[in-house]
């Protein structure tokens, strides 16, 4: 059976077992070979992956992330747990090991496989999740709403809020939960089904399902556009609050990426260029690559191409696009940090990772970096990415092993090299080293038996004599970067 086959009849499957449950009624895999365990719990994998997770992960899920102040990550994901669900919290230092565990909600008879973990305002984190606890009816904590629970910065012990985040009954759908927070720390939510999304800004602070069932409506973003909506995802931008969702229609105008703003002003719909080819499209699989970038403006990343995306487009909503070519992307992650520096990651058809950083500004990236897969059998199904740091770190959710793994990843140097050679000839080669478009001081560059520092407009020139004819490779260096790479012909 084909990845893509394998995971569309995964979905069908989750979707019966969220119906099973409605409101009106494992051990982990070993580890390879050679493998070691760290003292911090790490099991380290091939590559430089680490497994973060400690018991069976769902194949479906998601992995949610958020830094906290004290420069630890945070990370959430779903569980088999016999039948039924629970998430884990992880909490990762900056070097990638694991410092503690948690569970957030203990064991529901099912959870979305979709949360949102969000800092708060007051620098705790906030799980914002659907589930039915179990299928007695008079629970209040099983009709399906939204609902959240919290913790301090530590996120080792959590606390079920008494209240609904929506009025929307049916958010444990999975179709897709949406969250943000406004500057003053109200919650804004939003879940979808079939052709339309539920969204509150606000609560509804009760634990007494009739007081949420005379409670105002929730508000309705439904552009009438297809039959249904997936990936939800919310972004804040000067509480500005924008929605994105997949919508699965049956023309090119009515499926695709597309972008609406929800408060505190309802906003025109407007399509993500590039999301549909001929009035098809593929799912992204997980919730949309979206984030509201420092300054202001929101940005989104999609696969592009049908029937195989053979690119990333990244999109400044309302403005331009920058197409990244990459071949037969399946899923797409991306985040920003303070710098307003872009980190995104991707898996391929062949279960392959990779990762690249932007400028500060714009949409230029830099070089690509190739990051593997955590182990030679991996079937890579859920991907995240934080951009908080210098470096990137990325989380994969591998449904063969059932757990989720880490590694960190350092920008890459884009190196350009060009020069006139011949064998057994003395010639120049001139290089030039950037970063995302940015001309980069002090890299040394190697290659041909002679070595050479950039200067501020990052160029150096090296003088070779090679040995014969065919290809001669140069490679760029720096602390903090991944290597560059390029190679000159030289004929005889």
């Amino acid at each position: 059976m084909s990845h893509r086959t394998r995971v569309l009849t995964l979905l069908a499957a989750g979707g019966l077992v969220a119906a099973a449950l409605a409101p009106t009624a494992g051990a982990s895999a070993p580890e390879d070979a050679g493998a070691d365990r760290s003292a911090a719990g790490n099991t380290r994998l091939a590559g430089g992956w680490k497994a973060v997770s400690s018991g069976t992960v769902d194949v479906l899920s998601e992995i949610t992330l958020a830094r906290t102040s004290d420069g630890v990550l945070h990370a959430v994901y779903a569980q088999d747990v016999g039948t039924a669900d629970e998430y884990e919290h992880t909490a990762v230092s900056t070097a990638g090991s694991v410092l503690s565990r948690s569970k957030p909600v203990g064991t529901w008879g099912t959870l979305i496989h979709n949360p949102k973990l969000l800092r708060s305002t007051t620098g705790g984190l906030r799980l914002v999740f659907s589930g039915l606890q179990d299928n007695n009816s008079a629970n209040f904590y099983s009709h399906g709403y939204a609902y959240d629970t919290t913790s301090d910065a530590a996120g080792a012990a959590w606390a079920l809020q008494p209240r609904a985040l929506t009025k929307f009954g049916y958010a444990y759908s999975g179709y897709g939960v949406g969250a943000t927070t406004l500057s003053n720390g109200t919650p804004v939510t939003a879940a979808s089904l079939n052709s339309d999304t539920y969204y509150r800004v606000g609560t509804i602070d009760t634990t007494d399902q009739n007081v949420v069932t005379s409670s105002p409506p929730d508000g309705v973003a439904s552009a009438g556009l297809g039959n249904y909506y997936w990936h939800t995802q919310l972004v804040n931008s000067g509480d500005a609050v924008w929605m994105l969702s997949y919508v699965d229609g049956s023309s090119e105008a009515s499926e695709g990426i597309f972008a609406q703003q929800i408060h505190p002003t309802v906003g025109a719909v407007m399509k993500a260029p590039g999301s549909t080819t001929g009035g098809d499209s593929l799912n992204p699989d997980q919730t949309i690559a979206a984030v509201a970038r420092p300054g202001g403006g929101i940005v989104v990343a999609y696969k592009t191409g049908y029937p195989t995306a053979n690119a990333i487009s990244v999109w400044q909503v309302g403005g331009s696009v920058k197409k990244i070519k990459a071949r037969n992307v399946y899923q797409v992650a991306m985040d920003t940090g303070a710098s307003g520096r872009l980190w995104l990651a991707w898996v391929d058809g062949s279960d392959q990772v990779h990762a690249a950083r932007s400028a500060p500004s714009g949409l230029a990236f830099g070089a690509v970096q190739k990051l593997g897969k955590p182990t030679s059998s991996a079937d890579l199904w859920r991907i995240a990415v934080d951009a908080s740091l210098d470096q990137g770190t990325v989380l994969v959710n591998d449904t063969v092993a059932q757990r989720v793994s880490l590694r960190m990843v350092k920008p890459g140097l884009s190196l350009n090299a060009s020069g006139s050679l011949r064998a057994q000839r003395q010639g120049t080669v001139k290089v030039k080293v950037t970063d995302a478009g940015d001309a980069l001081k002090g890299v040394k560059v190697k290659g041909g038996g002679d070595s050479c520092t950039t200067k501020g407009d990052g160029t150096c020139t090296l003088t070779v004599t090679p040995k014969r004819s065919g290809k001669l490779a140069f490679v760029a260096t720096e602390g903090g970067y991944g290597a560059g790479k390029d190679i000159v012909k030289v004929k005889r």
